[in-house]
């Protein structure tokens, strides 16, 4: 672990701490007259090289040993696709991914394999009440074209993609009286693949 003094002012780099050479470095004009004036206490250097090396790496151990549990907690995403029909020409379906830690994750509709970049609406990853995150993201599409469409989820905590496509049954579907929405999903994790509706 090594520590730094990295001063920043108004969203830039102002002056930073070299402790190889026991100077004031400046990242802004403005900063000279700042490191004139550090410069003068030549003893604060070898009291920040000590914080630096020695008092820095001890407490910031120490407090990451506080909170490892939280720090090193990964949840992996559920995924579902919900379809609602817009006009005989027009659905938009929509991938959603939920329940997942750390934030960072890829989510992307395919269609026969293709990324659909410029066709996708997207949302920011979101936070849920119990500190998971949630995302979505949706595809205006052809009806008839239904089943050329995937959307695929990457995570840490996933060993491989999780990929989820829209899958109807007649018999099973759900749909609310005088609406045109349905809800379900179809999970393909590796080799098995398995449907499920809500």
């Amino acid at each position: 672990i090594k520590g730094y003094f990295h001063y920043g002012y108004d969203g830039m780099d102002f002056i930073s701490f070299d402790k190889e050479t026991f100077r004031w470095v400046t990242a802004q004009p403005q900063a000279q007259k700042v490191k004139e004036e550090w410069e003068d206490h030549p003893g604060w250097f070898q009291e920040n090289k000590h914080f630096l090396e020695e008092t820095c790496p001890v407490l910031l151990k120490r407090y990451l040993s506080f909170g490892k549990e939280a720090l090193q907690r990964t949840e992996p995403p559920v995924g579902k696709v919900n379809s609602k029909v817009v006009d005989d020409n027009l659905e938009v379906l929509t991938c959603q991914a939920f329940g997942f830690y750390p934030k960072e994750i890829q989510t992307t509709w395919t269609r026969d394999g293709e990324a659909c970049v410029y066709e996708t609406l997207r949302r920011n990853v979101a936070p849920n009440s119990d500190g998971t995150y949630y995302v979505w993201l949706s595809i205006e599409i052809d009806p008839k074209e239904k089943n050329h469409y995937w959307c695929h989820v990457m995570h840490d905590d996933l060993q491989e993609p999780l990929l989820l496509a829209w899958k109807e049954k007649p018999d099973e579907k759900l749909q609310h009286p005088g609406s045109h929405m349905a809800l379900g999903f179809h999970v393909a994790n590796g080799f098995q693949k398995e449907t499920l509706l809500i």
